[in-house]
């Protein structure tokens, strides 16, 4: 029993710290960078799927015609969810001759909305995924755009950075977690090809993107297939885009069970990643058994407690570390939706036990959700990251 502790408690270790390490240390060795071409500049489209998003897709709209990407080369695409708020008039009445609003007439989520638009965009080479919600740096397109002089690459990815990580205790978690993602996805990149990237800021050869179906998460599908076929999912951490973090706990957590039913179907799914190992173990290390560390915690905790009970000093030490830390997790995440704000670097270092068990605890709910209910196809956009972002 105490060696099945032990094991459980080195396989989450080696989840959050060991697979960090070794990809990094790969990635040092092998060092794959794209041959990036600032001067490259492939026909671009730029897919914008909205449900209600009329406070914001002007500024959005705004924010991408002012990029310094050629005007001759870009087309938006803005693809209407069955919207009843205003957003398709604000769309109509933009003025721009290189936006075009697709309309869908009843909901039938995100992915049908992106099938649509890639239909429409037939001329272009790169297809560029975006939210209603987020900003694009002036160079971001440009700069994705500027990898695929490389033939290998089959999709690339920017880095989301987040706002108003100081308002919340969640915020200051999703914020931390961010960064340690980002480093991972570096990794990965160096060491081959990463596995996804941000939702809002990816892009992809048109002709290696796969048919996603409805209730999957094409921001998993499309660059964990076109890394299964042998092109490089480039990481691209120059092109930046701007999202507000949610600062609600409650609002977050629904957002995790969700991304979470969405991504577990869709990895089983995607058959030839586990059958290309260089993809395969990425995938397994770095998503599939972080999803089960809450199982692996509960489980240890539940092995150690009997032999802790009847004087077992080694079981009482993990015992209590593990009790003792689901117990500060629980309370830092009782504090966050409570509306906790830590004001210091410190004080959001204080806010990750609470961030790893409202992870953990939205894995177990995002599994069961997806095993037993599937996911669905439409989406609702989080109140508070629509909030603006100045």
């Amino acid at each position: 029993m105490t060696a099945a502790v032990w094991s459980l408690v080195g396989l989450i270790a080696f989840v959050y710290v060991g697979y960090p390490l070794l990809i990094g240390l790969v990635g040092l060795v092998r060092r794959r960078r794209p041959r990036a071409d600032s001067s490259f500049t492939p026909t671009l489209a730029l897919l914008i799927p909205a449900h209600n998003e009329a406070t914001v897709i002007a500024d959005k709209l705004a924010n991408v015609l002012e990029s310094d990407y050629p005007h001759d080369r870009l087309r938006v695409y803005v693809i209407s969810d069955a919207s009843d708020d205003g957003t398709d008039g604000v769309v109509s009445g933009q003025g721009d001759s290189r936006v075009r609003l697709i309309r869908q007439e009843r909901r039938e989520g995100k992915v049908n909305a992106l099938k649509r638009g890639i239909a429409a965009a037939e001329g272009a080479e790169i297809i560029c995924f975006s939210d209603a919600n987020s900003r694009y740096e002036p160079d971001a397109l440009r700069r994705l755009a500027a990898v695929f002089a490389d033939p290998r690459v089959g999709a690339a990815c920017g880095r989301l950075r987040l706002l108003g990580t100081e308002r919340s205790g969640t915020a200051a978690g999703e914020g931390l977690y961010w960064r340690y993602e980002d480093a991972i996805k570096a990794a990965e990149s160096l060491s081959g090809t990463m596995l996804m990237g941000a939702g809002t800021i990816y892009a992809a050869r048109r002709e290696l993107i796969p048919d996603v179906p409805a209730h999957r998460a094409d921001d998993s599908i499309v660059p964990l297939s076109i890394a299964a076929g042998g092109r490089q999912v480039a990481w691209v951490p120059e092109a930046v885009a701007w999202e507000r973090t949610a600062v609600d706990a409650g609002e977050e957590f629904r957002r995790k069970v969700r991304m979470i039913a969405h991504d577990f179907g869709g990895y089983f799914y995607l058959r030839g990643c586990w059958r290309r190992p260089s993809v395969g173990l990425r995938l397994f290390f770095h998503k599939f058994l972080r999803w089960l560390v809450p199982f692996f915690y509960l489980i240890s905790l539940g092995l150690a407690v009997p032999p802790a009970l009847t004087g077992d000093t080694a079981m009482l030490v993990a015992a209590l570390a593990l009790g003792g830390g689901l117990f500060w997790g629980a309370t830092a995440w009782g504090a966050m939706a409570l509306g906790w704000r830590p004001k210091s670097l410190p004080g959001r270092l204080l806010a990750l036990p609470g961030h790893f068990v409202m992870v953990n605890t939205a894995s177990v709910f995002g599994i069961c959700r997806s095993v037993f209910r599937g996911s669905q196809a439409a989406w609702e956009a989080a109140p508070s990251s629509h909030r603006g972002l100045s």
